[in-house]
């Protein structure tokens, strides 16, 4: 390991050791295989559905770009994407994946917002919460608990379980002898403001805890489960800045090595389901946090698996939490499956039972079966026992509307898996297949996502004026040739580009100077919102289809300074007959003002060399 400092927020120098030693193939493969093509690598992009891959990733200029959705950047700006993270948590990521320590000098940082500060209270909980449960006296209770439902130790410790005592205020007397803020504890959900307007008490009272975080493993929030017949059960932290349930999984940083190697989870209903199958040895699986899955849950997963297992309680409510769920992964073209236990078992009871590598739940977990297998026999049945035929015409919308909604067979090409279902509702249903075919593309029509209509991202001419147009080429031309920044905003300052996205990325190049004689690494380097790095590569890729051009004679600046030069004389006339024009309002608002009209004449006569016929008399 070796330490870095920060002589500002992020030094140069520091940007380029971090980099260099995180190579964004590398990185990348991390994540999701690549695959060669020529020169770059290609995958399926993981920022929006697609079905050939269009995201390629460049090892000579480090660089990625989707040419689905447009996003692109360096390897900082990947991983702010990927991991959902702003640009210094994205250094300090691959900066501890390559053994960098990062040091921030004293008072040369930027201001931290009051998110940092309520993850800190988040942490200082958690830590509380594992000694009230290590504690001899007041940690007993939670303990026999723990003790009877046969989790041991190490479980404990890897996902941080503890205990918040009964009473009112135990949180809040800790907190008040560490100085830590009582508004923290309210933002992060911790405390409750009493209806009277006295103060606060403590939301968690005689609880086992189990603390939630992120995919980086920072404390988001807690689940707290009653020892005995509370209610309810299991109380979890509202919603906040930082913990929102439809987004996050419970267990997710426990079991993502294990996914993204298997590239395989498995999804189940608690937090104790997930302890105790990490217990026993099966570590890819993660829980919804007491709230149905959410489409933001199902783009989650899509990040770190290609295969998802649903593992349901048998009864009713557990099947139709199945059936809601595998459509939200079938719509995200994610091979789902799923399994069911036998009645009043769970997979906590299961694994518990099984001990080490629980191999019954592996059973259930190798039987699963198939979604559409799974909605078809639900639809089958309920066809049976419907009582009228508009119910039976219910049941079957629900299977085609799962098809049409699923994109491996939303298209009209011959689907060979979709045939055979189709032809067993025929079969099974007594209904035409001609018919269902029809049924099945009128869904489909209905259902299609707008996305798959979307033209390539990079904004069109198309309904922009001849500004926009010149200061695209403008920027087009700098990201490729950096070096004649300077020359270019002696000028044309940034205050005279008219977008804002453009002026912002003329900006972030004029910002740093000794950036401007490198590649466009060196620009990118510079830039920490994701969205312009975006830009960027865009227009660097757009001039780099220019400067393809170059005839074999050409030996002079080639296309690209030929198009900087002349958008600077473009952008410089269009400036002057604004100036020009804005002096002609002047004028005819004066009226009568013939000193007025003059100036404005004698403007004209020098940009246009003439002097309109009315100035003549």
């Amino acid at each position: 390991m070796w330490v870095v400092a920060l002589p500002g927020l992020y030094a140069d120098d520091m940007l380029d050791e971090v980099a260099r030693a995180n190579d964004i193939v590398e990185v990348i493969s991390s994540y999701f295989p690549l695959k060669r093509a020529g020169k770059d690598h290609k995958a399926l992009c993981p920022f929006h559905p697609e079905k050939t891959p269009s995201f390629t990733v460049s090892r000579s200029k480090q660089i990625f770009k989707c040419f689905g959705c447009g996003r692109g950047g360096s390897v900082f700006n990947f991983v702010m994407l990927r991991e959902n993270v702003t640009f210094p948590e994205a250094v300090r990521i691959l900066a501890e994946r390559a053994g960098i320590v990062l040091r921030q000098q004293a008072g040369r940082g930027k201001p931290q917002g009051p998110g940092r500060d309520v993850r800190k209270a988040l942490e200082w909980a958690t830590q509380l919460f594992e000694g009230n449960l290590r504690h001899p006296t007041s940690g007993e209770p939670a303990r026999n608990y723990l003790a009877a439902r046969g989790f041991n130790k190490q479980a404990l410790e890897v996902f941080h379980l503890g205990f918040a005592p009964a009473g009112w205020d135990n949180l809040l007397k800790a907190a008040q002898g560490e100085n830590v803020p009582v508004r923290l504890l309210e933002l992060a959900g911790l405390v409750v403001q009493r209806d009277d307007g006295t103060g606060c008490y403590d939301r968690f009272r005689g609880r086992l805890m189990f603390p939630i975080t992120d995919a980086l493993s920072r404390p988001i929030g807690f689940g707290g489960r009653s020892l005995g017949d509370e209610t309810p059960k299991y109380l979890n932290s509202p919603e906040t800045a930082l913990f929102r349930k439809a987004e996050n999984l419970y267990g997710l940083p426990q079991a993502r090595a294990r996914i993204e190697q298997t590239r395989r989870a498995i999804v189940v209903e608690g937090y104790t389901d997930v302890v105790m199958a990490h217990q026993v040895g099966v570590t890819n699986v993660i829980a919804t946090l007491g709230t149905a899955l959410t489409a933001e849950h199902v783009r989650v997963l899509k990040r770190y698996a290609d295969e998802v297992v649903l593992v349901f309680d048998s009864d009713e409510a557990g099947r139709r939490a199945a059936d809601r769920g595998l459509e939200l992964f079938l719509a995200e073209d994610v091979c789902v499956y799923v399994t069911a236990l036998p009645e009043g078992k769970d997979p906590f009871d299961v694994c518990r039972d099984e001990g080490p590598g629980a191999p019954g739940f592996e059973r259930y977990l190798a039987g699963a079966k198939d979604a559409l297998e799974y909605k078809w026999e639900l639809v089958r049945k309920e066809f049976g026992a419907a009582s009228s035929p508009a119910a039976q015409r219910r049941a079957l919308d629900a299977m085609l509307t799962t098809l049409a909604q699923a994109p491996v067979f939303a298209g009209e090409e011959a689907n060979v898996r979709r045939d055979l279902l189709l032809g067993r509702i025929s079969q099974a249903l007594g209904i035409r297949s001609e018919s269902l075919w029809a049924e099945l593309r009128r869904l489909r029509r209905r259902a299609r996502r707008p996305d798959e209509a979307q033209a390539p991202p990079e904004t069109p001419a198309a309904g922009h004026g001849k500004r926009w147009i010149a200061e695209r080429e403008l920027l087009t031309a700098l990201v490729c040739q950096p070096t004649r920044a300077d020359d270019v905003a002696g000028r044309l300052p940034p205050e005279k580009i008219d977008d804002a996205d453009f002026r912002r990325l003329y900006e972030a190049m004029l910002a740093r100077p000794d950036r401007r004689d490198r590649d466009i690494q060196g620009v990118l380097r510079g830039i920490e919102d994701a969205e312009l790095a975006s830009l960027a590569v865009q227009l660097y890729d757009r001039g780099e289809a220019i400067e393809a051009c170059r005839k074999e004679t050409d030996t002079g600046g080639g296309p690209l300074a030929r198009l900087l030069d002349e958008t600077l004389r473009t952008l410089e006339a269009l400036a002057a007959e604004e100036k020009l024009a804005a002096r002609g309002r002047v004028a005819t608002e004066a009226g009568g003002d013939e000193q007025a009209f003059r100036a404005f004449a004698e403007a004209r006569k020098k940009q246009q060399g003439f002097l309109p016929p009315a100035a003549r008399r």
